[in-house]
């Protein structure tokens, strides 16, 4: 508790002053009313700071660029006086999210709501600290209830569902295999299971069936391929346009898409950047790398001083013969073909995305540069601004969807009721 204002206590004495030297019964009537309303602002203040309490919870704990951020706030005021005001001040850095409101909260109730916005731009962020401040209702004490610890967010970029760039092939050491099973028939046949209904006759295993007297049909391991690296151009003398028209925002968007394809056919994927801090996450397979994958990009700086050349140089000592690398770069200076040469001449099959610098308001000349990287044997596609968003996000962004939770708790995305769409 805090004095407020200070006036009505400077009054309150001087009255006690006027009421000792000049004793009347104006003087003894307003030392009284005044007195009194100071103590009950007193006694009023004092029962809503022991009485008021304010809690959120982040309804959604994973999100990205055009998601919807939701929290839902309480406030109880267990007291047996209402709280004319409270005011909810936030110290959150999320852009375009603003928590602070004022509510009132009746005498031994508890106040609900729901504040959301939509993410804007990808990054590590804080909600909270925060604090609730009310007071009586005559304005003469404060009361500041405070929650110093905040809650860390991280808001990944978007992934692109239909993306125009296939992966590269890749190439794996050995005859390997994966530990999950295929849908589908390949070249390794990994055991045998049980007949099911609707099992192709050709998949039965006619020797096991004979020896167990029962239908059994062969079972199939994936595919095993090349690991896939996904180079990031993140010299800040190549980069173009600000914000979710840049260069930097377009190459993480693709590199998250990329990685979410390769994780969907089951491939191991990596990450390099070489920004003022460098950027090295080593290929891996499962969720687990998916969620690595996505918190390195949301975090990742387009700032760094090497050359892409230079990377390309010193991804050569890391990456594995049989590996596959996408380079994804705005740079259309062809003073890094070498490097992109020597690299494939390890073993490593290359792939190329070029930003097109003309459409991000730049200069030079990218349909030569893809000529250019073609004529020297490798996958180039020139990718434009604009070329890529997520159509789901920009409908959630204007309304057409929202976030639903299911009862075992999955979050997912259905069509507003209300007939906007």
């Amino acid at each position: 508790m805090s004095l407020r204002a200070r006036l009505p206590v400077v009054w309150l004495l001087l009255l006690l002053a006027a009421a000792i030297l000049l004793p009347g019964r104006v003087w003894t009537t307003l030392l009284v009313g005044l007195g009194g309303l100071v103590v009950v602002a007193y006694v009023w203040a004092r029962q809503l700071a022991r009485s008021v309490r304010g809690r959120r919870q982040l309804r959604f704990g994973w999100v990205a660029v055009g998601d919807r951020l939701s929290e839902q706030f309480e406030i109880t005021n267990d007291s047996w006086l209402p709280a004319f005001w409270v005011e909810v001040v936030d110290s959150a850095n999320v852009p375009g999210y603003q928590a602070g409101v004022v509510r009132s909260v009746g005498s031994r109730q508890t106040e609900h709501w729901r504040q959301d916005a939509v993410c804007q731009r990808r990054g590590q962020f804080q909600l909270g600290p925060w604090a609730l401040h009310t007071g009586d209702p005559f304005g003469i004490f404060r009361v500041l209830i405070s929650y110093p610890v905040g809650d860390e967010i991280i808001i990944h970029p978007p992934i692109h569902s239909q993306l125009p760039i296939p992966l590269p092939a890749g190439q794996s050491s050995g005859r390997t295999r994966t530990r999950e099973r295929a849908w589908q028939a390949t070249l390794n046949a990994a055991s045998v299971r049980d007949y099911q209904p609707h099992d192709p006759y050709n998949r039965i295993h006619w020797p096991t069936t004979a020896r167990r007297d029962q239908l059994f049909v062969r079972q199939f391991d994936l595919d095993a391929a090349g690991d896939i690296w996904l180079v990031l151009d993140l010299a800040a003398a190549v980069q173009l346009g600000e914000g979710a028209q840049s260069t930097e925002e377009h190459a993480v968007l693709l590199a998250a898409s990329l990685g979410a394809v390769a994780h969907q056919q089951q491939r191991g994927v990596g990450l390099a950047g070489y920004g003022r801090q460098p950027l090295l996450l080593p290929p891996g397979r499962g969720q687990g790398q998916q969620w690595k994958l996505l918190h390195s990009l949301a975090l990742v700086n387009a700032d760094g001083q090497a050359s892409l050349g230079r990377a390309l140089e010193d991804l050569s000592q890391v990456v594995r013969r049989g590996a596959a690398a996408i380079i994804i770069t705005p740079n259309d200076d062809a003073g890094w073909l070498p490097a992109l040469l020597h690299l494939s001449q390890r073993g490593i099959r290359c792939q190329v995305v070029l930003l097109d610098r003309v459409s991000f308001g730049g200069g030079g000349n990218p349909a030569g540069m893809q000529q250019l990287i073609r004529h020297a044997g490798f996958t180039c596609y020139l990718v434009r601004q604009g070329e890529i968003g997520h159509p789901l996000q920009e409908e959630v962004r204007r309304g057409f969807w929202e976030f639903k939770t299911t009862p075992l708790g999955k979050v997912v995305v259905v069509k507003r009721p209300d007939g906007r769409n």
